[in-house]
């Protein structure tokens, strides 16, 4: 079978999904990421990556998945097409419907399934969908496999089952909340706006805040899956600021947002301060490290050079890691004294008194409990870590086919001159106190930049450096902004 090898990506399969899409749709796309590419997922590409997958579980043994979707715009159709090419490969598909990312991650060992599958297109506009896949014990379907599967969807080459796999429905929504409920304990009265951006976390995070007893304030927690008031993206400084306002209107002791699948969620302070996930990170192993002396704090490559001063303070051993949910989630379960870890995206991932996945309203959930168990405001507790100067990522249209071309010329250019880290793009040390990282995505059609230093001017230097480089290619689709450390002037949002 033809299909597009854009869609299969190192930790996940993902493309522009659906039938059709109106001129103004079209014309939304062009506008953010460039020419349309067409559509990637069609009906008949979806059974295929479900019947390639359904292959896999087979090949390993497997029985049973189980199954749940994001809501968006064609995610229930896409569901029954790969669940109809799962149960084509002899597999039982257990459907859990509407969920979350990390409820579909927790069902598995909870369970005992032999897979799960997310259909979700996570923080991206409606035009994307596809597939988080995962096998046994949530070690995900990853990089190799996502090729093996490709091969055999090109080749027709699938296991031949002797009898198609069942179906059945399964209710783990209770037992999910249950649990974040039983492993939260807030031990003095918080009030907390909540902003679900109209994504699927509207089902589940307020219920479960409200049940552990914090005086809770709603934004968009009705799903939509046009996402009309924002993009659910609590990476979005933007979308950060604004729920910043409601908090200081309402008095509030904190703001949480969290994305449309529930995987990834980030704060404000009672002063409408945005804080970079890194700086959670940093103030979360602390208490993590408290409990657990001597363990491993992983982080990706994007985050501050702070972790790597800070976690030996803290008692712990730092982890610089490539970017990404299946890899990261590969690690845990391949070093166990791995505990803790997150993303500057947002995502964090528990080892302690969890399921080693990444869980947006968990993460949430046990924020809050930390919180409680302080005499300080949030702003005091974030307000003890060093301050650096830092962009927030920086995402710039590039097309699939290009990205890469640029950032293996990028690393190329400056491993002449400079001490770089290669994991995962390219990290480019420009002294002891400065960074500057160019990487590809993974998940979308851009590149991601970010810059760390001691001083805004420092900043601004190395971020001129990387100016000249990349104006050099005019098939990046925007540019940095020069004069300041960072400004929301750029066609994805921060430039």
């Amino acid at each position: 079978m033809k299909v597009s090898e854009s869609i299969f990506r190192d930790y996940d399969i993902r493309g522009i999904a659906g039938d059709k899409f109106s001129a103004k749709s079209l014309a939304e796309y062009e506008k953010w990421y460039g020419k349309f590419p067409g559509i990637t997922i069609t009906p008949e590409v979806g059974k295929a990556i479900g019947k390639a997958y359904g292959s896999l579980i087979s090949q390993k043994g497997g029985k049973k998945i189980v199954i749940g979707y994001e809501m968006r715009p064609y995610g229930d159709e896409l569901k029954k097409q790969f669940s109809e090419g799962v149960m084509e490969a002899g597999i039982d598909v257990y459907d859990i419907g509407v969920s979350l990312s990390p409820q579909v991650y927790f069902s598995i060992p909870h369970y005992d399934f032999d897979g799960g599958v997310s259909v979700t297109g996570s923080h991206n506009v409606y035009f994307f969908n596809g597939f988080k896949m995962m096998g046994k014990n949530v070690y995900p379907v990853y990089e190799g496999e996502i090729q093996k599967m490709k091969k055999m969807i090109q080749s027709d080459d699938y296991v031949n089952a002797s009898k198609k796999g069942n179906y059945y429905e399964k209710d783990s929504k209770t037992d999910y909340m249950n649990y974040l409920v039983e492993h939260g304990k807030i031990e003095k009265k918080l009030k907390v706006v909540l902003d679900c951006g109209n994504g699927s976390a509207g089902l589940f995070a307020p219920e479960i805040l409200k049940r552990l007893g914090v005086d809770l304030v709603e934004l968009f927690s009705e799903p939509d899956t046009s996402f009309p008031n924002h993009v659910p993206d609590p990476e979005n400084i933007k979308v950060m600021q604004d729920l910043g306002k409601i908090v200081v209107e309402n008095k509030a002791d904190i703001g949480i947002a969290l994305d449309a699948d529930g995987d990834r969620f980030g704060i404000v302070t009672e002063k409408g301060e945005t804080v970079f996930s890194d700086r959670l990170l940093l103030i979360i192993a602390k208490d993590v490290l408290s409990r657990n002396p001597g363990k491993k704090i992983l982080y990706d490559v994007k985050c501050s050079r702070l972790l790597d001063k800070l976690i030996p303070e803290f008692g712990g051993v730092p982890l610089m890691h490539k970017t990404g949910h299946a890899p990261i989630k590969a690690t845990f379960r391949d070093d166990p004294d791995v505990i803790f870890g997150g993303e500057i995206s947002g995502h964090f991932y528990w080892g302690e008194d969890y399921y080693k996945i990444d869980d947006g309203v968990f993460s949430a959930v046990k924020f809050l409990s930390l919180i409680s168990r302080s005499n300080q405001k949030v702003s005091e507790i974030i307000n003890e870590l060093p301050k650096t100067s830092m962009t927030p990522e920086i995402k710039m249209p590039c097309a699939d086919e290009v990205k890469t071309k640029v950032v293996e010329a990028i690393r190329e250019k400056f491993s002449k001159d400079y001490k770089t880290i290669q994991m995962d793009g390219v990290r480019v040390l420009f002294s002891e106190t400065s960074w500057a990282l160019v990487r590809q995505s993974n998940t979308s059609p851009y590149l991601t930049i970010r810059m760390e230093a001691d001083s805004d001017a420092e900043l601004i230097k190395i971020k001129n450096i990387i100016a000249d480089e990349l104006e050099k290619y005019p098939e990046i689709g925007d540019k940095l902004d020069r004069e300041n450390v960072t400004s929301y002037t750029g066609k994805l949002g921060w430039r």
